[in-house]
Order: C-alpha cells, then sequence, then structure tokens
C-alpha cells in the first residue's frame, strides 16, 4: 500500500538550531513511478494541502489524489477525485477554508471545471462554468462563494466572476479593451471586494493604469485612471487594499518610449478621489543597485540621482516579478524578484503576469521537457521563457501616505533553465522582512531589514535523522512558498539514503516546515 509508507514523523519543538533558521517538521511520503507531479498549497493557519495526480491509465479519466496536512505536517483528511485526461491544472487558491483548484481542456480553451476542497466540512465539490469561452487564463482568484477568473480572449483582457452556489457567470465591465494588458485582480482585505488592474493608453498616448473594485458579486464599487506626467509610461502594478476609502498602487515606470525601467511609481489616492503621484528613480533607495558590486554601484546610484536633478532621462536593464502586495499593521510592503531579460520588446508585456500560480503545473503540454512546465495562456512563445537570470530580491515599505520607510535587497544572481517564475519567497512579521529560496540542495535566506545581516543564511535542509545522506533532488519539483507568521514551506523530490544498508536508497517527495527569526539572547527565536 502507498499510504503505508507515509512518514508524518520528526516534530522537532523551538530550539534554535541554526540561529537565524528553525527546522520544525518535516513530511514524506514514497515518490512512487505513478506520481507525476506535486503541487503545495498553503493553508495557512489550517495546514497544507498537497494535491498529486496519478499518472493516466487506460480510461479516459484521471485520478487526482490530495492530502490535508495540519500545522506539525500531520496528515489528518486525505481522499481521491477524477478528471478528464484532457484537462490540466491552471491555477489554485485557498480562501476561508478551501483550496480551489482550475482545471481547463488541455486542447479546447471552452472547458474549464473548478475543484473546491473544504477542510472544515471535508467534503470535495466540484463546478464547471459553462459561459466562460475561448479564455486563456491567466488570474484566479477565490471570494465569499465566488471564482474569479482573467485572462485574454484573442488578445484583449476579460474578466468574470462566477457565482458557484448559482451557477452564474458575470462579465466585469471596464476591462476589455485593446492595447492593454491585465496586471492584477487582487483580493482586499475585507475578503467581500477584490482589485482588477489593467493597462491603457490615455489622451496623450502615454501607458497608464485603470483602477477597478468591485464587490464578490462583480457590482462596480469604484473606478479610475491613473494620472500620469507627460511621457512617463507605466509598466506594470500591484495595489493595495480600500483602507478608509484611500488607495495606493505602486509599479514601474519608463520615460518616454523606453523598453526598460527607470524606478518606482507610487500612487496615492485619497478618500475624495485626490491622486498624488510620486516618481522615484532607482538610484534614490538606498538598496537597490547593491546587487551591481561596490565600485559599479556607487557610479550608477550617481548617475540616477544626476539624472534625476537634471531632469533627465536615465534607464536600467531590468524587469520584476511583482508580489501581492503586503499590509501589516498600517504599512505597505511592496517586493520582488529583479531579472536581467536578454530579448524583451515592448510591443507585449503580457508575460509579466505568468507568476501568479507558483508551484508545478499537471497535466500539461506533453511536448514540454518537464511535466511541471507552466503554461498561463497568452502568447505560447513566451510560456517556457529561458533568456533570463535573476539579479536580486528587492523590497521596501511605506506608509499609507506613500512614505518610504526602509528599503531592502539581497543577491539571488541565480540562471535557472526554467519559466520565468517565482523563484523564492518574501514573508512579513512583526516589522521584520525575509526573503528565502531552495536551490542546489541549499536553504538561502536574508532578513532585508536588517542592515548588520549582510550575508544572510545558507544551509542543508535537515533530513529524517541526522545520519542520512541526500544522495539526488530532482530540479524542476524544487520549491518554496510562505506560510504564516514567519513561517515557509520548502518542498521537492530527494533521494535519501538510509546508515543502514539494508533500508537502501528511499525516494520520496518532501515538505519541511521552516520558522526564520533573529536569535534572541533568552536562546529563543523572536
Amino acid at each position: 500500500m502507498r499510504k503505508a509508507y507515509l512518514l508524518c514523523l520528526l516534530s522537532i519543538c523551538l530550539i534554535p538550531v541554526y540561529g537565524q533558521v528553525d527546522y520544525l517538521n518535516r513530511y514524506e511520503v514514497e515518490n512512487d513511478w505513478d506520481n507525476i507531479d506535486y503541487v503545495v498549497v498553503s493553508n495557512e493557519q489550517r495546514g497544507v494541502m498537497l494535491v498529486k495526480p496519478i499518472a493516466p491509465g487506460a480510461g479516459k479519466n484521471a485520478t487526482i489524489e490530495y492530502s490535508h496536512l495540519d500545522t506539525e505536517l500531520k496528515e489528518v483528511w486525505t481522499g481521491f477525485f477524477e478528471t478528464s485526461k484532457s484537462q490540466y491544472l491552471k491555477g489554485y487558491h485557498y480562501h476561508n477554508n478551501v483550496t480551489y483548484l482550475l482545471f481547463q481542456g488541455r486542447s479546447d480553451n471552452r472547458f474549464i471545471k473548478i475543484v473546491a476542497l473544504d477542510v472544515l466540512k471535508k467534503e470535495v465539490r466540484t463546478f464547471e462554468p459553462k459561459q466562460i469561452v475561448d479564455l486563456e487564463i491567466s488570474e484566479f482568484e477565490a471570494i465569499k462563494g465566488s471564482a474569479i477568473i482573467g485572462g485574454y480572449i484573442e488578445g484583449r483582457p476579460a474578466v468574470f466572476v462566477y457565482d458557484m452556489e448559482a451557477d452564474k457567470v458575470r462579465t466585469l465591465p471596464n476591462v476589455f479593451q485593446n492595447n492593454s494588458d491585465l496586471l492584477e485582480v487582487r483580493i482586499n482585505s475585507d475578503s467581500v471586494t477584490f482589485n482588477v488592474i489593467a493597462s491603457q493608453l490615455d489622451d496623450k498616448k502615454d501607458r497608464t493604469m485603470l483602477i477597478n473594485t468591485y464587490d464578490y458579486v462583480g457590482n462596480v464599487m469604484r473606478g479610475y485612471e491613473l494620472q500620469t506626467d507627460s511621457e512617463h509610461q507605466l509598466m506594470s502594478a500591484v495595489s493595495s487594499s480600500i483602507i478608509e476609502k484611500a488607495q495606493v498602487v505602486v509599479g514601474l515606470y519608463s520615460i518616454k518610449s523606453g523598453t526598460y525601467p527607470s524606478g518606482f511609481y507610487i500612487n496615492h489616492v485619497d478618500k475624495t478621489g485626490r491622486q498624488t503621484m510620486k516618481y522615484m528613480n532607482f538610484g534614490e533607495f538606498d538598496t537597490f543597485l547593491e546587487h551591481t558590486g561596490k565600485r559599479r554601484f556607487t557610479k550608477l546610484k550617481a548617475r540616477a540621482l544626476e539624472a534625476k536633478k537634471e531632469n533627465k532621462e536615465w534607464r536600467y536593464k531590468t524587469d520584476v516579478l511583482f508580489r501581492e502586495m503586503i499590509e501589516l499593521d498600517g504599512k505597505l510592503m511592496i517586493a520582488g524578484e529583479f531579472f536581467k531579460p536578454w530579448s524583451v520588446t515592448s510591443s507585449n508585456n503580457n508575460w509579466r503576469n505568468y507568476n501568479r500560480f507558483s508551484g508545478p503545473t499537471f497535466f500539461n503540454d506533453p511536448a514540454l521537457n518537464s511535466l511541471s512546465g507552466r503554461n498561463f495562456g497568452g502568447p505560447s512563445n513566451l510560456s517556457d521563457r529561458s533568456d533570463f537570470n535573476f539579479t536580486h530580491a528587492f523590497a521596501f515599505v511605506i506608509d499609507f501616505s506613500s512614505d518610504v520607510l526602509w528599503d531592502g535587497s539581497f543577491d539571488i544572481n541565480e540562471n535557472p533553465e526554467s519559466a520565468l517564475e517565482d523563484f523564492g519567497a518574501f514573508q512579513w512579521e512583526d516589522g521584520a522582512a525575509y526573503y528565502a529560496f531552495y536551490h542546489d540542495k541549499e536553504l538561502v535566506m536574508k532578513h532585508l531589514n536588517d542592515s548588520e545581516d549582510k550575508e544572510g543564511y545558507r544551509g542543508a535542509l535537515e533530513l529524517l535523522n541526522e545520519e542520512e545522506e541526500l544522495k539526488f533532488e530532482k530540479d524542476q519539483f524544487r520549491g518554496i512558498t510562505r506560510w504564516f507568521g514567519k513561517r515557509y514551506l520548502v518542498f521537492g523530490i530527494q533521494h535519501v539514503k538510509s546508515p543502514d544498508r539494508s533500508e537502501g536508497t528511499r525516494k520520496v517527495f518532501f515538505i519541511n516546515s521552516v520558522a526564520v527569526g533573529q536569535k534572541t539572547e533568552a536562546g529563543k527565536m523572536d
């Protein structure tokens, strides 16, 4: 029996083993030949949902196994459901104790299926919105019994709200337009409204952003266009929730028609609707250019500040995978992984948004080299880009008046041979911000707003016991995701050699939970 091999072991108490990183628990399941992929979905304080497709047999359907784990990574609910072989996982979202999985037909965009795994009721429900057709999906969220599904129809952005209980679909207004990109669908902190951001050209033919907020059934609550200076192009955007009728939108901007950005814009809309736009070039941040090295950092920063002073053009060859803006204690953290693109044009930037569903995507195109290759819709030649390399992770925190409080940076300097997708994960708790990634058998972590922590932490993951030896690891299944508090989930496939020769080598899929923080005088993690 496959279940007989499940190991939910190693529940380690919070004893600081490595200073800034505590290894808490480890979960293992035998990696059989018929496990073709794994998806790890954070359920926040409710635990983790692990989804495992089984290699399809001779019939028309394929079997999906799911396992819900608690916060100690112990298995509390497992089961199976079936889906057609012609479907593959397009996205997932956790909301209000339910993990939602979105499937779409491999060769037919008209077929969409949503599977809801309710961890409290321990039940599985399926929904099939038949009114959404020919949509190349790039966004999937869930809110108060509704699914928000967005993407592109014939190259133009479109977003739909699907009421799962009533089985009704509503098309959102103010989204479907020419020469536009869909940049964000974001659930607000009130859990009953959401934002949709799409780019558009203003009267001056400058690219700006259209910000719309809707309630959970798709009624327009508010909409406005960002007011930009002449010849300033807004290239990307992430939004805050609406707090006391005010809102902040942040993204990259470029001067004139440049392909590459000059810095960040920060737009604040107060409760009366009055906008305040702030442009900060990369040189105005303390740490943004640190990844270039000491000597080049000084020259680049001086050049950027001089250009700002003289009102001259200055751009930097970079781009970003933004994360959703994190809101805590009246402050906002804007974070992203920056990379150097080698062949980018300004004609189509849809690929900027293809990192929304982090984690492997199974039942993908068999023509791809890896079963976990991504395909989020949009131009097919952009879905498995490899002409880039990550340079650094960067985050800054602002108050709700849009004043910058601090910024922090950490070198990545990796060139993964894979699609352009999230590489690591950010976390922010109790005023401390962290960035971590898992690569080449090592967990790497940096406390971003600790000026004394220059190098960060680097170390191997703990196995079930210290006498075991890690022999091999599959790159395409490796990943990390933020969990809750100061915790991360690290996962992948490993071949682990036991010290007992009779037991040989175990081939397992694993999940490690780790906590990050500073070591206090008492020896506890803060």
